[in-house]
């Protein structure tokens, strides 16, 4: 008991005497050197604690551009997609008006569009399938009818279905189309699909005295062959141009020619029904 008694009595005479010098003299020394001896600690907690914050702010930073990012490829990946429905669009559009100024350049014709729908790419035979919406005025659709493109003659009907039929083109080897070379002497003769012997087309039957010239037209020439003699090409439409003389024998000539229209990427046609 008298032990606790002189412990607090102790305590108290120990905060009197600092009380009477921190009036008498002050303190501030020893403030001053505990903010010394303690600065370097402090500076350190300061700095580390700039650095947690930029790291902290860093890692924010890099999950908005994340996210960012994401939102744009989406939208590159939007934008490359409606890209390229615009210019498919516009390629359509393209072969439309070239389809429609068919009518335009032969103004004496009537005209059916249709659509190529179908081939056979192991058939033995170079067939395209069309197909066409009815239309409000009755039609018919006959075998034998021609079938044309913007660049040129395609081929003819050969089979008919409800709003379809059956192209045999001209390169297959069972279709013939008389022609006529277009320059001065403007020879005639008969052109044959040559596609099952490895090339395209080959005109025949030229007289030998005619002048024949690399890259000279070929259109048709209105005249009928068998068996559809009922339904003769109509003259003046671009077969294709010639490639080079094959061969000069019994007074006649032959010549290899390119078709001017694509075959291989046909998309769509028209079928000339007759005359207006």
């Amino acid at each position: 008991m008298r032990r606790t008694g002189y412990l607090i009595l102790g305590l108290l005479l120990l905060c009197l005497v600092l009380f009477v010098v921190d009036r008498v003299v002050g303190l501030g020394i020893l403030r001053r050197a505990w903010v010394w001896a303690t600065s370097p600690l402090q500076r350190g907690l300061s700095d580390e604690g700039s650095r947690l914050h930029r790291f902290w702010e860093r890692w924010q930073e890099a999950g908005r551009l994340q996210e960012e990012n994401e939102q744009l490829k989406e939208m590159i990946a939007y934008l490359t997609t409606e890209n390229r429905r615009c210019q498919e669009l516009q390629r359509e559009n393209e072969e439309l008006r070239q389809l429609l100024g068919l009518q335009d350049r032969f103004p004496h014709l009537k005209l059916l569009y249709a659509d190529v729908i179908g081939r056979d790419p192991a058939s033995l035979h170079q067939v395209v399938r069309v197909n066409w919406s009815p239309p409000e005025e009755k039609i018919e659709v006959r075998a034998g009818m021609s079938v044309i493109a913007p660049a040129g003659l395609v081929g003819r009907v050969i089979q008919v279905y409800p709003n379809g039929a059956d192209v045999l083109l001209i390169t297959d080897i069972n279709s013939s189309v008389t022609a006529v070379i277009q320059n001065v002497d403007r020879p005639t003769g008969v052109v044959d699909g040559r596609w099952q012997a490895g090339s395209r087309l080959r005109m025949r039957f030229i007289p030998e005295e005619a002048t024949v010239r690399e890259g000279d037209w070929v259109l048709t020439s209105g005249l009928r062959v068998p068996p559809f003699e009922e339904e003769a090409f109509p003259p003046g439409i671009p077969i294709g141009r010639v490639l080079r003389v094959l061969a000069v024998a019994d007074m006649q000539q032959e010549v290899e020619l390119l078709p001017t229209v694509d075959l291989d990427h046909l998309e769509r046609v028209m079928i000339v029904l007759g005359e207006r």
